[in-house]
């Protein structure tokens, strides 16, 4: 089964999610447009909130180690 693997880094290539690479699984069925185009929407709703938390999660850390340095 196809998958999408997704790994955050920042301008530096570091990892950027604390959490290691996340793989979407692809159910394509029988790979026609209507269940590959399925398959990328239940992608879609799935990843893309883990992504903006991870992104969030990110941002809140640097504030935070900034915030001590001040």
């Amino acid at each position: 089964m196809p998958a999408i693997e997704i790994v955050l880094r920042d301008d530096n290539g570091n990892i950027i999610d604390s959490r290691n690479a996340r793989k979407y699984p692809l159910d394509l069925g029988k790979q026609s447009f209507h269940e590959i185009e399925g398959a990328v929407e239940k992608f879609k709703r799935q990843a893309l909130p883990e992504i903006e938390a991870s992104l969030l999660e990110a941002a809140q850390n640097a504030f935070i180690l900034d915030k001590k340095k001040t």
